[in-house]
């Protein structure tokens, strides 16, 4: 099609398919995965679709489902991306509040709208983004807001604009359905007409050109979160949370089809080309097609995983795109069978990560249904997948590996600990004794295989027996949740921390106490402290003692021989102000040194040693001023900072060596493991 040709200009070869290298940060090799994917738009056409990802977003031929672009991975971060009807022009809508349009020629950057800035920072994402069908006009909605402007100038005030006063998430979510993007919007067929939430039971329309309110549509059951002009300009169609469906006169303010609610938790609009309304409505691991105007069902597929998340009909309503909790997106075609993506790649938070089998294996914990994913390092492709114990059960955020490599312990949903043999996938044991479900487990096996420790609220810190998988020691020390355990080299000792503030040592045999860490308000020795001069200053005159009582050790970790603890130290709240990387003399628990990253560093939470024990990673979570999360290397004789990676687009939740030191695997909350060469900083 002739205005397929712009694009194709500025999309990768349709053989260039290793997307494993495609924009990688300056020092990654390679990544696993594509993200956690957050919205699918097809084009006008139909022959492409947009996947929006925490990375970047991508641009797929739907007639292979072949990746061919990657845009947007300086910052990434995005919630929605959607192209012009012309297919001139992508317009993006990001976490951080800003609307960009990206050339389709070259994939640069045109144009960027900041949102307006609310108190609280979630609030600020872009959620909706949509050209008028002119292409004039660009619309945007976030969480109690939602604006249209002349994008193509370079006045960037909304020339109209909807606030809604102090909104409450409750008003918008309905009890039993999974929420959607909130304050859903729409533009009408001339251009002239535009369609938003203004409160939770009500969709105004106004007109662009004049500023004025035309009509009120009133009496929605549940919060509404899709909007769709009928061709003709004259009605509205919405659905509402709960898979509700009418059609609103726009003109009389009144309904001329009455509300019809599907099986499912949601339902997806589109009008096809002899305008009558089709619905999606899905539910579970189902979507059922509807011709809404007469009651007919279209067609009926199943899909792979839960699928009330992102999906989206073509323009012309013959195409279906729905994506799955598994990473999977699908692609319905009226009267063809259905396609599924053939690189399914798409994951959610990278939470836990660990190299094996002399590191050309590396095991990748994922939150929810993506699970346990064993990738080759050499190739970056998947290996396989662990399959969850029940259809409701969804792994968290821990995994350990036994050091035989034989064995996988994982945290599930239901506050069940599973383990696996992984060579024959099969479930060996389960751990039911952790009875608080609401707070992750954290674990570990001791370097000899003979103990397993498990930690979870309070006093639910357990020493097990793995000949026989029997609970040897129940710990009581703790008053908070139990964050991190780190076995001693020697398998004798281990430690725990815990959101208490607290951090103790622990014989594994007895089941003892031998000693909490010290946490000192501040050290009265200056020397123990690295880190930039000012910084040193402002925290041994008590700059962070107003914190004290919310700070904690959420990582901690032993150095490959065993004489010194490295724990990360933060807190939920002052995000800036409180983060050190403490290190401690096992034998003496004595404070060693004080590690104070530089201001903009926030939770340097994810923590590991290099094999050869000179060399201290630690990984932090993402703060508004940066556009990637740093992972930084130090020298652990004299904490000196020896290089940083600007890595993840967000938080990095884990970092991991592989036995010979040359490579560095970190998991991050934006769904994929980045592979790092290490050989140029501390050598082979």
């Amino acid at each position: 099609m002739e205005n397929r040709k712009p694009l194709e200009q500025a999309l990768r070869p349709i053989e260039d398919t290793d997307v494993t290298t495609w924009e990688l940060p300056e020092g990654a090799i390679g990544r696993l995965g594509q993200g956690w994917l957050l919205d699918v738009e097809f084009s006008p056409d139909g022959a492409y679709l947009t996947v929006s990802t925490k990375i970047g977003f991508w641009i797929y031929d739907t007639a292979t489902m072949v990746p061919r672009a990657l845009w947007g991975t300086e910052r990434g971060m995005f919630n929605v991306a959607t192209f012009s009807p012309d297919m001139r022009w992508i317009a993006t809508g990001d976490q951080d509040g800003i609307v960009k349009v990206w050339d389709t020629q070259n994939g640069l950057c045109v144009t960027k709208i900041d949102w307006e800035k609310s108190a609280q920072r979630w609030r600020d994402s872009v959620l909706h983004v949509y050209f008028s069908p002119d292409g004039q006009y660009l619309a945007a909605s976030g969480f109690g807001h939602s604006a249209v402007y002349a994008w193509h100038t370079n006045n960037k005030m909304p020339i109209a604009s909807v606030t809604i006063e102090n909104p409450k998430l409750d008003d918008y979510r309905k009890k039993d359905a999974d929420y959607d993007r909130h304050f859903p919007i729409a533009l009408s067929p001339d251009s002239n007409l535009f369609a938003s939430v203004s409160a939770p039971d009500t969709v105004t329309i106004s007109d662009i050109n004049t500023g004025e309110d035309i009509a009120n549509l009133t009496g929605h059951t549940a919060p509404v979160h899709t909007l769709l002009f009928s061709p003709c300009g004259q009605y509205l169609a919405g659905a509402n949370l709960g898979a509700t469906v009418q059609i609103w006169d726009i003109q009389n303010e009144s309904l001329v089809m009455m509300p019809t609610t599907y099986e499912g938790k949601r339902a997806r609009l589109t009008y096809a080309a002899d305008n009558t309304l089709r619905v999606a409505d899905i539910h579970g691991d189902k979507v059922v097609i509807w011709n809404a105007s007469n009651g007919e069902k279209l067609d009926v597929f199943e899909t792979f995983g839960s699928t009330d998340r992102a999906s989206r009909f073509s323009s012309d309503g013959t195409q279906f795109a729905v994506c799955s909790t598994a990473g999977d997106v699908e692609v319905w075609e009226a009267g063809i069978p259905l396609t599924v993506v053939s690189s399914s790649g798409f994951k959610s938070t990278a939470y836990s990560v660990a190299f094996l089998e002399e590191g050309r294996t590396l095991v990748s914990s994922h939150w929810g249904r993506s699970n346990k994913v064993l990738w080759d390092v050499a190739s970056r492709e998947k290996r396989k997948v662990l399959p969850p114990l029940t259809e409701r059960t969804s792994v968290r955020r821990s995994i350990a590996l036994s050091p035989c490599e034989e064995l996988l312990a994982v945290d599930t949903s239901e506050g069940n600990i599973e383990v696996w043999h992984i060579a024959s996938e099969t479930l060996i044991a389960e751990l039911t004794a952790h009875e608080n479900e609401s707070y992750q487990i954290t674990l570990a096996f001791s370097p000899t295989g003979k103990y397993f420790v498990s930690g979870g609220w309070a006093d639910e810190v357990y020493v097990w027996d793995t000949a026989h998988w029997e609970k040897q020691h129940k710990l009581i020390a703790h008053t908070g949740t139990v964050v991190a355990v780190a076995f001693h080299p020697d398998g004798k000792r281990f430690v725990t921390s815990s959101r208490d503030g607290t951090a103790r040592l622990w014989n594994v045999e007895t089941g003892e106490q031998v000693a909490p860490l010290p946490l000192p308000d501040v050290s009265e020795d200056a020397t123990r402290y690295r880190g930039e001069p000012q910084e040193i200053e402002r925290v041994i005159n008590g700059g962070n003692l107003q914190w004290k009582r919310h700070q904690h050790i959420e990582s901690i970790v032993f150095s490959p021989c065993g004489t010194l603890i490295a724990g990360g130290l933060g807190t939920w709240l002052a995000a800036g102000l409180t983060n050190e990387i403490r290190l401690w003399d096992t034998e003496t628990l004595e404070t060693r040194m004080i590690i104070l990253p530089s201001q903009g560093t926030i939770r340097p939470w994810a923590l590991t040693f290099s094999p050869c024990g000179r060399y201290l990673v630690s990984g932090a979570w993402w703060c508004p001023e940066l556009d990637k999360a740093p992972i930084r290397i130090w020298e652990v004789a004299t904490g000196e900072h020896i290089h940083t990676f600007w890595a993840h687009s967000t938080d990095v939740q884990d970092v991991a060596f592989s036995p010979d030191g040359t490579l560095l695997a970190s998991g991050s909350f934006d769904g994929t493991v980045l592979l790092w060469d290490m050989k140029p900083f501390i050598g082979s």
